[in-house]
Formats: structure tokens, sequence, C-alpha cells
């Protein structure tokens, strides 16, 4: 079972939220407190941390720091004011953190979790309910920060978007992520698009997932070189959001993208 720290001023205040939980995950509770807090995750190792923020800008920044910089596998919801939001923003944006705003029911955030860790409710909708409701999740794989800056702002109101900057990254976000479709940078620093695309076709948990490579030459050569590998598809460099969603859709349409 998934373990969630929930942090925030005092137990009376996320005391509902906590037995909302309870069914589906291990739940801890840590005051927002840096020595405590520090000591609570190496203790617990949770896979979630929700951050009740309590508008002490101070506070919350160094909470954040803290998390991204030491626990950086560790997943963040900050439960915020669109205020809140605003002090943090910065922290918010990356790849680490989501966000709810507040008011917040208890089911909201109980389906978030489920959202965020990738786990099916328990007792609360059939899995196949449950399943249909939620976004295809899509990652990106660029080593340019601005274009997942771009395709993340034109795909984000439609599908569940995940970032990673390198193929060494989108090999260790796959398997917690489980996208249901992979945007992969075919020219990148390291491991590049095509080697990251064939270690993912020798795992058996990555081998059925489609893939559409992203590129910026358009060379007859250079595209027959990729289209030997049998992606689903490929896509011209700058992205067209037209284009990118065509594709996806031609792929949900056709079968080829499953939950």
């Amino acid at each position: 079972m998934d373990k969630i720290l929930l942090v925030g001023e005092s137990h009376d205040a996320v005391k509902g939220f906590s037995e909302s939980l309870s069914k589906d995950y291990q739940i801890y509770f840590c005051v927002e407190h840096m020595k405590k807090l520090q000591v609570m995750i190496n203790v617990v190792r949770p896979d979630l941390v929700i951050l009740f923020q309590m508008q002490i800008q101070e506070m919350d920044a160094a909470v954040f720091h803290l998390l991204q910089e030491q626990y950086p596998q560790i997943l963040i919801l900050g439960v915020t004011t669109s205020e809140g939001w605003k002090q943090c923003k910065d922290f918010y944006r990356r790849e680490q953190c989501h966000v709810l705003f507040r008011p917040v029911e208890k089911s909201e955030l109980l389906e978030k979790c489920h959202q965020i860790l990738n786990t099916d409710p328990v007792g609360t909708w059939e899995e196949d309910n449950y399943v249909s409701r939620r976004k295809k999740r899509i990652l990106i794989v660029d080593d340019s920060a601005l274009l997942l800056r771009s395709m993340k702002n034109m795909l984000e109101n439609y599908y569940e978007i995940y970032l990673a900057k390198s193929g060494e990254q989108a090999l260790k976000v796959i398997p917690k992520v489980r996208p249901d479709l992979i945007l992969l940078d075919y020219e990148m620093q390291g491991l590049d698009g095509k080697d990251t695309f064939e270690v993912m076709k020798s795992e058996n948990d990555m081998k059925d997932i489609p893939v559409v490579f992203l590129t910026s030459i358009s060379d007859s050569d250079s595209i027959y070189s990729i289209l030997k590998l049998e992606p689903e598809g490929y896509l011209l460099k700058p992205p067209n959001e037209k284009k990118i969603r065509m594709k996806i859709e031609e792929l949900l349409q056709n079968g080829t993208i499953h939950h």
C-alpha cells in the first residue's frame, strides 16, 4: 500500500482528510517543522507528501526546498490558495509537484491522490468506471526545457502531462507514471531517442507503450532511419498543436493507446 505523509499546521486541521484517505493508503502526519519533517520522511519513506500550506511564505518555501533538493523522488501535492500558489509558483511548476486549490472536498483529494500515484480506489468506484474517467497520460521527453514547457502548455488541458528532460530520466519515470503514450525527442544528448526506444522495447513493462518521435531532421534518409524502428509515428519540430493532437487522437481512435 502506498504511503502518504500529510504535512500541516495541526492534526485537527487535516484529520478529516486523513480519514478519507486511510482506506486506500497508509497515512502519516507531521507538523510543518523542518527537523521533524526530515526525520519523518527518513522513517516513513512516503510515496507522496501532501503539503497543506500555512501561507507563511518562508516556511512553505523551506519545505519545498527540502523536498525537492533532498527527496526529488517523492511526489508533492500542495493544497493551497491562489495566493499561496503565486508565492510558490516556481516550485509548483516543477515536475515533482501537483496542486489543488482550496476549498478542497475529501473526494476531490482522494481522486487526485489516485491520479498522481496511479493507484485504484478501494471500494469507492468500480475500476472500469474510474479508469474511463481519467485523462490519458502523455510523457514528453526532450532535452529542451523550452520545448517541454511549450508542449505542456499545448496539451495539458486535454491530457495528463508528465515531463522528462533526458532518456535516462524517462526510463525512471515510465514505470512510476505508466504513460499511455510517449512523445520522444529523437536527437538528445546522452541517451538519445533511438537508444531510449530500444531500451523500452527490451523491457516487458514498457515495450507496448506507443511512441511518437519528435525530430528536427526532415531529410528522407533520416526519416527512413526513424521509421525502421517502427514507432507509432513521428512529428517534425517545432511542434504544432493541431498536428500533435491529431496524431494522438488518431492513435486513440485506432485503439493503439489502451488504458
